[in-house]
Order: structure tokens, then sequence, then C-alpha cells
């Protein structure tokens, strides 16, 4: 489904549009986590999901309130936070943008975040990297950076039990 609707924006050319659309939906949904129980709720009344529906996609483009329209009738509304998950990994990959947890033993610096950045982009042949930061001081020095599908760890602490493996 995800991929359908990304199609059909990049053909209707709103895929910026869209693309903000569904992460102020993410947000929502993760600022109302029973919401999607909501609208799947049968014992609430059409009428009254529909008001909120409306509410909740009126400052969306059209392209978006008729995507989030159809997945509120084919009862998917629990869902939405992983179509919008998986959209977003389609735009990422078709704009060449990689999202990265990078891991630290301190707060990396607004220097060293962009050294690394542009480093990781390169190597990554990325037009785009986005770090999502996190401090573990038993990393104890360097950094490990890991993407969906592949681990950097040039970490003080790997090194060192590297090299306390060749040693025993």
């Amino acid at each position: 489904m995800a991929r359908a609707f990304y199609e059909h924006a990049l053909e209707k050319e709103q895929l910026a549009a869209v693309f903000n659309d569904l992460m102020d939906v993410r947000q929502i949904m993760q600022n109302n986590p029973d919401l999607g129980r909501f609208f799947n709720n049968r014992a609430i009344e059409k009428a009254n999901k529909e008001q909120v529906l409306a509410d909740f996609t009126k400052e969306f483009s059209e392209l978006t309130k008729s995507f989030i329209h159809t997945i509120y009738e084919y009862r998917l509304m629990e869902e939405l936070n992983h179509i919008v998950n998986e959209f977003e990994k389609i735009y990422d990959h078709h704009n060449r943008t990689v999202v990265a947890k990078v891991i630290t033993a301190v707060p990396l610096t607004k220097d060293q975040r962009d050294r690394l950045s542009a480093v990781f982009a390169e190597k990554m042949k990325a037009k785009k990297v986005i770090f999502n930061e996190i401090v573990e001081p038993e990393v104890l020095g360097g950094v490990i950076i890991e993407t969906e599908d592949q681990v950097f760890d040039g970490s003080l602490r790997f090194n060192l039990e590297k090299l306390k493996k060749q040693i025993l």
C-alpha cells in the first residue's frame, strides 16, 4: 500500500507535500496511540469516526486525505503508522537519504557530526544522512553507526575485544 501511494504521489507531482503530511500523521498517531483502535471500534458510531477523521485530515493535501480515507474504509487505521514508516523508507531510498543510529561514548560536537555525516554520506553514496544520536558510555570511545542493514563498529570497546581475541 505504501509503495502504491508513493508512486501515485510521484505521478501527481505531490511527493514532497504528501511526505510532509505523512510525517504529521506519524506525529499525531504517536501522540494519540489509541486513535487506530478508535477508528476500528465497531461500537463507535460511523458519524463520530468520520467527524474525527475529517478533523484529523483537515490540514492535509487532498491526495493524503483520500489515502487516509481509503485506509479508514479498509479498516487499516491501526496499521497507519506502519504504512507511514514504509512510505518513509521508500521515500528515503529514492532520495538517497540514509537514516542511521550513531552510538558514541560522549555527545558529538557539531563539527564532529558534520565531518562524520560528510564521510558517511560519501561512503554510502547518499545525498543526505540523518543521524539519530545515542550516548552509551560503555562504548568507551569511537563510534558505532547502524543503518537498517549494516553496522559500522569503530568503537574502542570493539577494537579492544578484537585485540583480546587475537592475543588469546
